[in-house]
């Protein structure tokens, strides 16, 4: 997963978008971009391995401009590892300088590469390929350009386009990825997510529309259809990426997991003492089962939060060690008890037993372990690093072989009917990851 953040017309825009991506780096931890555009249109470009607060006031203060767009990711396996692939992506776009922040993945990089044989990219990343076909279709006209070169992309897609004065904010039809604007007097932000808008006053914002480009400038925002939408949107956004204050495809993710949390109360009502989340993207999740099955909620399992989130790590050996060094627990709360333990999914299956035998370590009668998703059991070619099945536990285990290997007293996870009928459109959503079809 990526963010973008991206600031129009504030002074000192590039540690504003700093502090933007602060505000998102729950999605990724490994390296973070911003570039600024000077009065006289001239791109400078900071990055930095790790976190954004990893940026040094040195290096920000020679971003000046009122212009900025910044991107934070974590590298794939199928990025190259000997290059750090860092965006925005910088080029050109005739005379004009050009950059380009991209929250996705495109699933057809070996028929755009065919299509531009004389053009090589720099980095392996696929982004660069947008800014390969804009300048093949070159006109001069951005908007023009955009609009030939966009259909021609397949996968999911969440862009912002900068030039000198002018921002773009685009999501493909499927509208797969998120995407918000939000404004405040004659300045406006670019946000993955909305959780971080209150920061700079901003309460009115919205969705860039599925299959259009919002055109940025002084005196508007445009909105330029360039296909039809046909959502596809990612649940997994709003089961674990997402922050729980981010309004997402245009659900409150908050309540979202609440109600998760009592469709599995519903179903799965367990006979415990104490309900747990395994913190804390699941913390909602396990709020909404307490308060279906009428249980005591008692955060016994604390996370700590110098180490990132497990699922965005790198490599299995960093996850293994992050889930060691990244949860400790309330032992009076759990002596003697018997507990539901919450968590939002099972990908790889790292976290859940060391959790489950922790608790019984520390003298959990009963360990009932509830998930609210369906089991993850293929990989997802649209932006989450889940790309080889042999790292997915459910692809080869059933619910029971699983349970088994946690250790746990029983296992239950959220239907994926369940889950359809929970979303605000169940047909519009992909569900790729969980039932193997996928739509590009």
């Amino acid at each position: 997963m990526c963010g973008i953040f991206a600031v129009y017309n504030m002074p000192k825009a590039a540690e504003l978008a700093v502090i933007g991506l602060h505000g998102i780096q729950h999605r990724a931890i490994d390296y973070a971009g911003v570039t600024s555009f000077d009065r006289s249109g001239n791109p400078y470009f900071e990055y930095v391995k790790g976190v954004a607060r990893n940026f040094k006031a040195e290096a920000l203060n020679r971003l000046h401009g009122r212009y900025a767009l910044g991107h934070i990711r974590y590298p794939t396996v199928a990025d190259d590892p000997t290059r750090i692939n860092i965006q925005p992506v910088r080029g050109s776009y005739g005379k004009l300088p050009i950059v380009l922040a991209h929250n996705g993945n495109l699933t057809n990089v070996s028929e755009l590469r065919n299509k531009l044989e004389e053009r090589r990219n720099a980095t392996s990343m696929d982004t660069e390929y947008i800014l390969h076909l804009l300048a093949h279709h070159h006109t001069g006209d951005i908007e023009k350009d955009l609009q030939t070169i966009l259909p021609l992309l397949k996968g999911s897609y969440a862009l912002v386009v900068m030039l000198p004065q002018k921002m773009i904010a685009i999501r493909d039809a499927s509208g797969n990825r998120p995407l918000s604007i939000g404004s405040k007097d004659q300045s406006h932000f670019v946000s993955s997510e909305t959780c971080v808008f209150p920061t700079f006053g901003v309460d009115t914002f919205f969705d860039v529309p599925a299959g259009s480009m919002c055109v940025i400038t002084s005196s508007s925002i445009r909105t330029i259809k360039f296909a039809e939408p046909d959502l596809k949107i990612c649940p997994f956004e709003l089961i674990y990426f997402a922050h729980p204050s981010s309004s997402t495809f245009g659900v409150e993710v908050d309540q979202f997991r609440i109600n998760i949390g009592r469709e599995l109360a519903r179903l799965f009502p367990v006979d415990v003492d104490v309900v747990m989340d395994i913190p804390d993207s699941s913390k909602f999740i396990a709020l909404g089962y307490a308060q279906g099955t009428g249980t005591l909620y008692h955060p016994g399992i604390i996370r700590s939060h110098y180490v990132g989130r497990t699922f965005i790590a790198a490599t299995q050996a960093l996850r293994d060690l992050d889930v060691a060094q990244k949860f400790s627990f309330t032992r009076g709360a759990i002596q003697g008890k018997r507990i539901a333990v919450v968590d939002d999914s099972i990908v790889r299956g790292t976290t859940g037993p060391k959790i489950v035998n922790m608790l019984k370590t520390l003298g959990a009668k009963e360990v009932h372990f509830l998930v609210g998703s369906p089991p993850i059991k293929k990989p997802c070619y649209y932006g989450i690093n889940t790309p080889e099945e042999n790292e997915l536990l459910a692809a080869h285990h059933s619910a029971e072989q699983i349970r088994v290997q946690m250790g746990a007293t029983s296992l239950h996870f959220l239907p994926l009917i369940s889950l359809k009928q929970l979303l605000p459109d169940g047909n519009g959503s992909c569900f790729a990851c969980m039932d193997g079809k996928y739509w590009h």
